[in-house]
């Protein structure tokens, strides 16, 4: 009875000591977990202003900035575009600036000093929600374009009277008694993202000329086209973005069709564009006028491609990233890049087989632009206007300290053949550029020029 007592009380130590097995898909888990996804639907929830940050603390900015540097250093898509950034050593020539902030909007407005380092569209920074709102939120609905060397109004976004004086062709000189390129210069440029040259001047002259605080009133100097100077006032306040229809279609003279796309964001712009397909399929020609398409997701504009050839066509290249730090520390490659390219094979019934134009502008960005890419590749037409913005990829949005959001770039595209766009632009096969004195006889010279195309592939048929 002894020796069995003394057995089992030493199998009974042994099972102490046995060894767990490695679950894998626990520790797979485990892992993804260190990397919390964004939420995107709760970034637009209100904050209750009895709860909302107004500083940061000493190590919290230290978190910000680090969070910052570090999603960039390991996710950041496109450094090869922009050697000549130390990011580490930006880093921390930026510790100072980032600790000697006060209120929160100081702090992210170094976090977007910073960012801006970084030379790309999709890579930014945004303050939390509620002081977003109130300071940089906020227009006035009127869109500009910097047209020989002027301010120049393009579009007036309101029905309201209070803008009836405004009219297209007018030239801002003034904001607030200041000069505007004086304006930009302290207010706008210090914290602007953007990829390329032309790509800051659309976001500067459409986007971010007016913005600023809530219900604050600004001054405008205008001078009309007959030389006149006068003086409007307007009221800051948060955008109506119902007022924007994602489709638009119209004939146009000679039975061309005219349809504009500004957004690919949902598949609301696949269904418009299938409700209108029936008219377009009696047109002689269609333009596809993508000037403001801002982007959203390209597959929505591949689909559209589909209605357009019977032929498979191919989309971007794609090159994504993965980091092994085992390879690294073996001394091996600890950046391996997976490319993938693909072709579209259209599966609609009925196809538009007329001569297609497509408008572009450096407006035209993200999604847009990787539908004008995929469009050119497909040789259905060809593209007429202005470089596009340069700027598309896959965004990763992370959380920073205080409710405010990052985004960094993961993804790098090019066309299929290799040809590079970002950082660049997608260049249009007829270059055409708006004029003052046809904005201001009321003339589209983008449009005109690809009327005056589609006229000569008509005749040529």
């Amino acid at each position: 009875m002894k020796h069995l007592f003394v057995l089992l009380t030493f199998l009974g130590s042994l099972s102490l000591f046995a060894q767990p097995k490695l679950d894998t898909l626990a520790y797979q888990t485990f892992q993804n977990e260190r990397f919390p996804i964004v939420n995107f639907e709760t970034l637009g929830k209100e904050v209750d202003s009895a709860s909302v940050i107004q500083y940061l603390s000493m190590e919290e900015k230290i978190q910000a900035l680090s969070t910052v540097w570090h999603e960039a250093k390991f996710n950041f898509a496109n450094f090869d575009l922009i050697p000549h950034v130390q990011w580490d050593s930006l880093y921390r020539a930026y510790l100072p600036k980032v600790i000697a902030t006060e209120h929160i909007m100081e702090t992210y407005t170094v976090l977007m000093q910073f960012n801006q380092h970084l030379r790309d569209g999709h890579t930014r920074i945004l303050p939390p929600l509620y002081h977003f709102k109130k300071q940089k939120l906020n227009f006035v609905p009127i869109h500009f374009k910097q047209i020989e060397g002027k301010t120049v109004v393009y579009k007036v976004n309101s029905k309201d009277p209070v803008y009836s004086n405004i009219t297209i062709g007018m030239v801002l000189e003034h904001i607030d008694g200041m000069p505007v390129q004086e304006y930009i210069h302290k207010q706008i440029t210090p914290t602007l993202h953007f990829s390329t040259a032309q790509d800051s001047i659309g976001r500067i002259y459409h986007h971010e000329l007016l913005r600023g605080a809530e219900n604050t009133v600004v001054a405008l100097d205008f001078k009309t086209p007959r030389g006149k100077l006068i003086r409007e006032t307007f009221t800051r306040q948060p955008y109506d973005w119902n007022v924007r229809k994602s489709v638009a279609f119209k004939i146009l003279p000679g039975n061309v069709g005219h349809l504009t796309i500004d957004s690919f964001a949902n598949e609301d712009t696949f269904t418009e564009f299938k409700k209108h397909f029936p008219d377009i399929l009696n047109t002689s020609a269609l333009i596809i006028d993508v000037r403001h398409n801002g982007g959203g997701n390209g597959h929505w504009g591949h689909e559209i491609i589909g209605y357009l050839t019977k032929d498979p066509f191919y989309p971007s290249m794609t090159l994504m990233n993965t980091y092994h730090p085992s390879e690294r520390a073996w001394g091996g490659q600890a950046i391996q890049s997976k490319k993938t390219i693909y072709d579209w094979k259209p599966y609609h019934t009925e196809t538009y087989k007329k001569p297609v134009v497509v408008l572009i502008s450096e407006l035209t960005y993200s999604a847009a632009e990787d539908f004008s890419s995929a469009f050119k590749m497909a040789q259905r037409g060809v593209l007429i206007g202005t470089a596009t913005g340069g700027s598309t990829g896959q965004p990763l949005g992370y959380h920073l300290p205080g409710g405010g959001v990052g985004f960094v770039c993961t993804k790098r595209d090019a066309m299929y053949d290799g040809t590079e766009f970002v950082g660049l632009g997608i260049q249009p096969d007829v270059e055409v550029k708006l004029t003052l004195e046809g904005l201001q006889n009321g003339k589209d010279e983008v449009l005109d020029a690809a009327l005056k195309y589609v006229k000569q592939q008509k005749n040529k048929s």
